[in-house]
């Protein structure tokens, strides 16, 4: 399951959104969080900073290369921790003025992330040490790290700053980061021993706008319908088609982020096809119309 973070708006100012990647601060006392965003195709853009980075892709996406020589997209759902001086190189293949990528990064200085952790390691040390997995720079959301960090980043972005309340909170969202760290390698690792479950997820991924039902990802898993619900069941929460009915909501969500997306069109390449069920599911997922999302947040 994706957990996204919430869409903000645009911070950049229209006559500077260049090919340059704007940055918006906010100063938060002993850390500082920042909204990146890119208005232009570019390739091999360095980054790094200094102090701990964490970011979480809010919109859009950029294809990253890291000194291991790996490559993999960075998207709407994950998050990504690069240490202080550590670089690593990115491609943003689809940025436009109307198609944005935006990013929101939390930046602490060395001194300040070891202060936290060794209040957290003094004041409860029976959680076991407390520290970030370097070797997991990237992985998934969950809910707890998506709360965590929207409540920061609303906290963040007010006119006066509040840092004893920042302060608390980001206390909060290392201890969310640490067990989202913890939880994406458990996931990997029962994904890797379910490998059905990992082909038929895999299968609805890509082809979302296709006809997905019980017989077709049973043909698939090549297992009976009882594994098939078992497997969504045990390891996703949920049934099959819920978990397809959430992967459509957040395509089609990013769909209509793109420029001149049409409602209809949307609906059609999520798999949906009468217009009004779209509405109403998109609706009860996102909790306004997708005429109203593309209003508040498309550009």
């Amino acid at each position: 399951m994706n957990h996204l973070i919430d869409l903000l708006s645009i911070q950049t100012p229209e006559h500077l959104r260049t090919g340059h990647e704007h940055q918006t601060r906010f100063d938060c006392g002993s850390f500082e969080v920042n909204v990146f965003e890119t208005f232009q195709s570019s390739t091999k853009v360095r980054i790094s900073y200094a102090g701990l980075s964490i970011s979480s892709m809010i919109r859009g996406y950029k294809t990253v290369f890291n000194k291991q020589g790996n490559t993999f997209k960075f998207l709407p759902g994950t998050s990504l921790i690069l240490p202080e001086g550590e670089t690593i190189y990115a491609d943003f293949p689809e940025a436009d003025p109307n198609n944005p990528v935006q990013c929101a990064t939390i930046l602490i200085p060395k001194e300040s992330m070891e202060q936290q952790l060794d209040y957290l390691n003094e004041h409860y040390p029976e959680q076991g040490k407390w520290a970030l997995d370097y070797d997991n720079f990237h992985f998934n959301n969950n809910s707890a790290l998506v709360r965590a960090f929207n409540e920061l980043l609303q906290v963040a972005i007010q006119e006066e700053p509040n840092i004893p309340l920042a302060d608390l909170l980001l206390k909060s969202f290392l201890i969310r980061l640490i067990d989202a760290q913890i939880q994406h390698v458990q996931e990997n690792k029962t994904l890797q021993m379910n490998s059905q479950l990992l082909v038929i997820k895999k299968y609805i991924r890509e082809n979302i706008g296709q006809t997905l039902n019980t017989e077709v990802l049973m043909r698939i898993g090549n297992c009976s319908k009882s594994t098939l619900h078992r497997l969504f069941e045990t390891y996703c929460g949920k049934t099959p088609g819920s978990y397809i009915l959430q992967e459509r909501m957040l395509n089609a969500r990013n769909l209509l982020l793109q420029a001149d997306s049409n409602v209809s069109d949307v609906a059609y390449k999520t798999g949906f096809s009468s217009l009004s069920y779209f509405v109403k599911q998109f609706k009860a997922f996102h909790n306004c119309t997708p005429g109203d999302f593309v209003r508040k947040f498309g550009k």
